[in-house]
């Protein structure tokens, strides 16, 4: 194989056009395409700039080596698996031991250890809605430490009534406890004298979880 095919192979491999790759390395798609044909000889510094486009070695670009050796970014570490658990993902927080029962479990995510301190069980459970908008969004997954109180100000997986578990930040007052959305577009709910019993805190809202499809 020249280096001209191995050229072309790389490229096709990974979807790009000769003038994709041209930008990239800073040449025209012409100078490309003289590589490709091996009309024209690669450079050392071109090699380097190839071997960051197609994230291979420089040796494998000049035909020096047949061992397509990627390179590892230097920013990446090896995960140790034993630092992470599964965290349950329960479908919906309701009052009573129900909501940790297995039927309610609907998946797992991996979470690192470190990020669940105390001795309190955690669970993830998924925001619905948009209440809490910007800070957390439809969708997301949050981090939650099973707790049955907070300080005020924090934002907390909270319980009114019968009703299924909201998130919302809870401000407590001398008498009285509101429940804040993030959004503005939600009124506060204000809860006085013997309706604050009718508030229990589920957990602690530790991190959110967001994945960008």
């Amino acid at each position: 194989m020249t280096i001209g095919d191995r050229l072309r192979n790389l490229r096709e491999h990974i979807g790009l056009t000769q003038e994709d790759v041209g930008k990239r390395i800073g040449v025209s798609k012409a100078t490309v395409n003289r590589y490709e044909t091996g009309e024209i000889d690669i450079k050392r510094t071109i090699a380097i700039k190839l071997a960051d486009v197609f994230n291979v070695s420089p040796a494998y670009i000049m035909g020096w080596s047949d061992e397509k050796t990627l390179k590892v970014p230097s920013n990446i570490m090896p995960v140790d698996p034993s630092q992470f658990c599964d965290v349950p993902i329960i479908g919906r927080v309701a009052a009573g031991l129900q909501c940790f029962a297995e039927t309610n479990i609907i998946g797992c995510q991996p979470t690192q250890r470190a990020a669940l301190t105390g001795d309190e069980p955690y669970v993830y459970l998924r925001v619905i809605g948009d209440s809490m908008y910007p800070k957390l969004e439809d969708g997301d997954l949050v981090l939650v430490r099973c707790q049955s109180s907070v300080d005020s100000g924090a934002i907390a997986v909270v319980i009114v009534d019968d009703e299924d578990g909201v998130i919302k930040r809870i401000i407590y007052g001398e008498d009285w406890i509101e429940l804040h959305s993030v959004n503005p577009m939600y009124p506060i709910r204000r809860f006085e004298g013997e309706d604050v019993t009718r508030i229990r805190v589920f957990g602690l809202v530790r991190q959110c979880v967001r994945n960008f499809n």
